[in-house]
């Protein structure tokens, strides 16, 4: 089962829920800086990662406008503007703002979602190379990545994120 690590969120971001759910507070919070955190974009990191078999979870993303959600290597840079792409070794699906859901491929795919999904099933099949994306009521795949060996670095963590909604603030909740 998949827990948030709140020594990875960015400093608006609060875990709560033990570990269950986390939120935007809107203002930076006074947190211990450490290497593990994400301190320009609003990331945040499981506390374990996976480096072999096949992992199931869901994210409950509600009616959030704005969320990005997948997996991203160990080895991912922490700090100063990070591009979400498999090159830089984040594997993410996106809702901006309500009305466009995208897969960061390089260059970014556009997903033909028709329903909005609730509650969206990740699972990772790390043997496979394969990351898919569903929307757990209708169970249909939004999207599939590759993951190539030489992309991996490390184990894979489950990510989150509060998505790009240009500083405006969302305290609607992702909950695992």
């Amino acid at each position: 089962s998949v827990v948030l690590d709140a020594d990875t969120a960015h400093p608006r971001l609060e875990v709560f829920d033990g570990g269950k759910s986390v939120k935007d507070t809107g203002t930076i919070r006074n947190v211990s800086m450490n290497s593990k955190r994400f301190d320009s974009h609003l990331f945040i990191l499981a506390t374990e990662g996976f480096s072999s078999g096949k992992h199931y979870w869901e994210v409950y993303v509600g009616k959030k406008k704005n969320w990005e959600l997948g997996v991203a290597s160990e080895a991912v840079s922490r700090n100063g503007t990070l591009i979400l792409c498999p090159r830089n070794g984040f594997w993410v699906i996106a809702l901006s703002d309500g009305i466009e859901y995208w897969a960061y491929t390089d260059p970014w795919t556009r997903l033909n979602v028709r329903l909005k999904p609730r509650k969206i099933g990740i699972f990772l099949d790390i043997s496979g190379g394969q990351l898919s994306f569903y929307d757990v009521q209708s169970q249909m795949t939004f999207h599939t990545f590759n993951i190539a060996e030489s992309d991996k670095n490390g184990k894979l963590f489950p990510f989150l994120s509060m998505g790009n909604s240009a500083g405006k603030e969302d305290p609607e909740p992702l909950r695992l």
